[in-house]
């Protein structure tokens, strides 16, 4: 097998086999390839769910509660779905001086048995073709009970005013995981009133394989 690299790209489909390849002064390319993500949103392994102007509920992991949001990932899926990113953005200011702690939380549970939703692709943005389910700002029915996988945010606003404009976005890069059985959810601990929020939680689906 030759040991020369070829310069610059070398596009190929899934499958193919291809050379190291170096920059024009002859050094391998070290680089990340494209963007982040990019790999796993194009081979259509990645999902989304979301949620507009919503009202939170206060979320502290309990069995059928209402978090903004919920993956749940069927027993026998035979996937892992693995938490890439959450983003959140303010849309209407709290009527007065509050806190807020926004917390993700996962463990095994049984299926929400009503107000699922189903994924969309990050890559088509069509519904379908997720092995998971999903809950979007209502009650997790006949979910057990998460314990919290991370801790995201504590905001405090002193007025309404203080409250504008706030936004984050967080990366989570797949240190939440649900295998079969299990589920992840994100929502606020304490709620403000006349408070609403856009966001989003993206996730990865891949083969889940047993380990030796």
């Amino acid at each position: 097998m030759s040991d020369l690299m070829k310069v610059g790209s070398d596009w190929g489909n899934a499958g193919t086999f291809k050379p190291l390849t170096s920059g024009i002064s002859g050094a391998q390319r070290t680089q990340d390839a494209h963007a982040r993500y990019l790999d796993a949103l194009l081979a259509g392994r990645v999902f989304k769910i979301q949620g507009t102007a919503s009202a939170p509920t206060a979320y502290v992991g309990a069995a059928g509660g209402t978090p903004l949001g919920m993956v749940h990932n069927p027993t026998g899926s035979g996937k892992v779905a693995a938490l890439l990113a959450i983003g959140i953005a303010l849309r209407a200011s709290a009527s007065g001086a509050n806190t807020t702690a926004g917390v993700v939380w996962s463990g095994p549970s049984v299926a929400p048995s009503a107000n699922t939703s189903l994924p969309t692709s990050a890559l088509s943005l069509a519904t379908g073709g997720s092995a998971c389910m999903a809950v979007v700002n209502a009650g997790a029915t006949s979910s057990t009970a998460l314990a919290v996988a991370m801790g995201l945010f504590n905001y405090y606003w002193a007025t309404a005013a203080a409250a504008a404009g706030w936004n984050a976005f967080f990366d989570i890069g797949g240190l939440v995981t649900a295998i079969p059985g299990n589920q992840f959810a994100f929502g606020m601990t304490t709620v403000p009133t006349s408070v609403t929020f856009d966001w989003s939680m993206y996730w990865e689906e891949v083969p889940y394989l047993t380990q030796v």
